[in-house]
């Protein structure tokens, strides 16, 4: 959904993770300093203190909110260190206090692989977006290819063969019939959106494709009402979504 009334408790949630960790965290180190063996036991604090880790980098955390989030991974990298830190500060407070310090480092290190998780995968996403951007070729298109294809085999047959360059001619609208401006069917709707989904939906991968495909759909189009058009193109833009 992008209602905003959704996407913003999302993205405020989100950003609030951390901060609630660092203040938990420094809660935890100032009770400490007050803490009597009779009324707070320092050791439980130093317990709860890991807990944060797992809260950062747990299953019910949201990795990346967004596709740019990913370029945030360094920072979220800096944020596993001084977390790290901040919970080893509040494990050393509670150092002459020893009942609990086999959980608290168990918890220790099961937040620690967590938070490392979710770090990493931030870090493996922006490096495969900088790669893939770096090592995919522009695609030239398929109208391209069979003019090369064509261009070369006559280079070696020895015909005389030159490109030029040329604007392309507009297209005459044939005149429409009696039909084609009558309303489509919801079933006609659903099989024409059906159809051209299946032709582009290679422009979600950045395909290129020729005047062909084009040239069927624009003069589908050009025959239809505005209303069967908007209809069409949202069905197909449902489908779109679906494999998104």
């Amino acid at each position: 959904m992008s209602s905003a009334f959704v996407t913003m408790p999302l993205w405020l949630a989100d950003l609030l993770a951390d901060i609630t960790a660092n203040f938990a965290v420094g809660l935890i180190s100032k009770s400490q300093w007050s803490a009597s063996g009779s009324e707070t036991s320092p050791d439980l604090l130093a317990f709860w203190a890991p807990f944060l880790l797992v809260h950062l980098g747990g299953p019910d955390t949201i990795t990346a909110f967004a596709l740019e989030d990913n370029e945030l991974w360094l920072r979220h990298f800096l944020g596993l260190g001084f977390q790290c830190w901040a919970v080893i500060y509040a494990f050393v407070q509670s150092y002459p206090f020893k009942e609990l310090w086999r959980p608290t480092m168990l918890m220790f290190f099961a937040g620690l692989i967590k938070y490392t998780e979710r770090t990493r995968s931030l870090y493996l996403a922006s490096t495969r977006r900088f790669r893939n951007s770096l090592l995919t070729a522009p695609d030239p298109g398929p109208n391209y290819a069979k003019l090369m294809d064509e261009y070369t085999s006559k280079i070696k047959a020895k015909l005389p063969t030159r490109i030029e360059m040329l604007p392309e001619p507009n297209r005459v609208i044939k005149t429409e019939s009696a039909g084609d401006r009558d309303d489509l069917s919801d079933l006609e709707v659903v099989r024409r959106a059906c159809g051209f989904f299946v032709t582009f939906k290679g422009l979600i991968a950045d395909l290129i494709f020729s005047f062909r495909e084009r040239s069927l759909s624009r003069d589908f189009f050009l025959k239809r009402t505005a209303r069967d058009a908007f209809r069409v193109v949202e069905v197909e833009l449902s489908f779109i979504y679906e494999i998104l």
